[in-house]
């Protein structure tokens, strides 16, 4: 379980987010890839990912959108 992928498209909920193992593929809307492949001691954490998470949140709320 190196790399876990979580993806939703518009008009899904909560409980119908994909989850698998490998890297990003273009069947979803949108995707989060979390990489758990590091060296011992620096594998990321439930809560590292959540934080992550809220910055890409406020990085998104702050920026022109669409991205060009």
């Amino acid at each position: 379980m190196a790399t876990r992928r979580y993806g939703i498209s518009k008009g899904e909920t909560e409980f119908q987010i994909t989850e698998a193992v490998g890297s990003a593929t273009a069947a979803d809307n949108v995707e989060v890839t979390v990489d758990f492949d590091a060296p011992a001691g620096k594998t990321v954490t439930k809560a590292e990912v959540l934080q992550a998470l809220g910055m890409i949140e406020n990085h998104i709320l702050k920026s022109n959108w669409p991205p060009a």
